[in-house]
């Protein structure tokens, strides 16, 4: 097996950057180089110690080059990691508007094959990025639990991590052994939850070991309800460039559910404080109890 080639420090930051969203990358470049330029251009004498052949700052005159030269390179690795992961965010925005184009034409075929069949693996956990991004998460790379890890996509929402595992395969079914892995990291490296995505099914073996965990599997006709807002937004655009004068508003978009992202219907809290309130329920419940207030 070859050998991985060694990458350089610089190699390394532009990698950890492009983990980021874009827009920390480039605060990050911004706040880096500001603590730097003000190290590296202190003022300051060279004084020898008393009774001694040692400058009073050796530590600053060893320490100056390295300043000088880390106050350009740290924010340049920050701005190329920047690029790249907006590059990534808009791929991931054409793949989203390239799938739900390609859900909407009809088919003659009683079993039509997922439009993420004809991705590659990557464009593949880049669609999954954009559709967990429609739903208000912080998208990262799989970063220390990634590629090899078990983790393809890192989420944040509201302090919590999550763990995403992409199977692409153009399989019908993903088995319980993917389940279970991706329960192993997240407990050693403490999620608060986790996702496995695919284009289509899971076995039920895999459905039964994910209910009562803090997992959800997100199946191919899930991953449709994410991206349904690209759906939307491409049929509101169209209606504005037939009918520019038109005041007619499109209908809604479907209410889903925060934690597995199933459709959510309107309930009435029987019980509690908030007996009699109306509320978003999620129509997989008992087995998910995600709630969204209306």
């Amino acid at each position: 097996m070859a050998r991985k080639r060694r990458q350089s420090p610089l190699e390394d930051m532009i990698d950890i950057a492009a983990m980021l969203p874009w827009w920390l990358s480039l605060l990050l470049a911004l706040v880096s180089y500001l603590i730097l330029n003000h190290f590296a251009g202190r003022q300051f004498e060279v004084e020898m110690a008393a009774g001694s052949g040692v400058p009073t700052h050796l530590t600053e005159l060893i320490l100056r080059p390295f300043l000088i030269a880390m106050q350009f390179f740290i924010p340049l690795a920050f701005t190329f990691g920047a690029g790249v992961s907006a590059i990534k965010a808009l791929k991931g925005r054409r793949l989203a508007h390239r799938y739900v184009a390609a859900s909407a034409k009809p088919s003659t075929s009683p079993l039509p094959a997922s439009p993420a069949n004809d991705m590659s693996w990557k464009e593949f956990e880049l669609l999954v990025g954009q559709a967990f991004r429609q739903q208000g998460y912080s998208v990262i790379d799989g970063g220390e639990h990634g590629p090899d890890g078990g983790v393809d996509v890192q989420l944040r929402k509201d302090g919590q991590c999550f763990f995403v595992q992409c199977k692409h395969w153009r399989a019908r079914s993903v088995g319980v052994s993917v389940v279970r892995e991706l329960y192993g990291v997240m407990a050693g490296a403490g999620a608060d939850g986790g996702f496995v995505v695919t284009s289509g099914d899971f076995t039920e073996e895999a459905k039964t070991f994910a209910s009562d965990k803090r997992l959800s599997l997100i199946d191919g006709k899930a991953l449709d309800y994410m991206l349904m807002q690209t759906k939307i937004t491409l049929a509101e655009e169209g209606l504005k460039r037939q009918r520019p004068s038109s005041t007619n508003s499109c209908p809604p978009a479907q209410v889903l559910c925060p934690r597995c992202t199933a459709p959510m219907v309107k309930r009435k809290a029987r019980q509690g404080t908030n007996a009699g309130q109306l509320f978003w329920g999620c129509t997989r419940f008992p087995k998910c109890r995600g709630t969204r207030s209306l």
